[in-house]
């Protein structure tokens, strides 16, 4: 991760905090009858498709600062997804960038609460192992290990900048640079 210097930029420190589209989406599935929820979930993937992922947002009560979602849209046997970027992610801690999944839903979504002017490559892998992620700490940090091989650009980024990581194709993600 990048982090442009300028006022305003106090801690460059990224945390894990809740995605204000999700928040928005679980709070619209809570209320919708059955028979909704479909379109619900349809013209949220919609909007992502339109937008392009990771989705941006400023963060609310954090001047100089975004919600940056990064999103999957799984299907039945997906069992879970790591999220690889620059800056965000630990290496030694594999679990601590595992999408959480919204219950009853193919949406699978990280956010990090990142400064105005950061930004960095990342790359997603989908785990569709047969039997879902082993509950053995030992045995499931291998599995996210060997998971890595298979990390690959965003389908849903649509930003232009595509970049190189290692021998794959990577994808950007950039928060805007703070207003001055």
């Amino acid at each position: 991760m990048y982090v442009l210097d300028g006022p305003g930029v106090r801690d460059s420190r990224p945390s894990r905090t809740a995605g204000l589209c999700v928040e928005r989406l679980a709070a619209r599935l809570a209320t919708a009858a059955d028979a909704q929820r479909p379109a619900l979930i349809a013209d949220f993937w919609a909007e992502v498709e339109r937008r392009g992922a990771p989705l941006v947002e400023q963060a609310a009560g954090s001047p100089g600062r975004y919600a940056v979602t990064f999103l999957w849209r799984g299907h039945r046997a997906t069992c879970q997804v790591l999220l690889l970027a620059d800056g965000l992610t630990d290496p030694g801690d594999l679990t601590s960038a595992l999408l959480d999944r919204l219950p009853g839903t193919d949406v699978w979504h990280l956010t990090y609460l990142l400064p105005a002017g950061s930004g960095g490559a990342y790359r997603l892998a989908a785990d569709i192992s047969p039997g879902g992620p082993p509950a053995d700490p030992g045995r499931l940090r291998q599995r996210l290990r060997a998971l890595c091989v298979y990390a690959a650009a965003d389908p849903l980024n649509s930003h232009p900048d595509a970049v190189t990581w290692s021998d794959s194709d990577g994808s950007v993600y950039a928060v805007p640079a703070a207003a001055g």
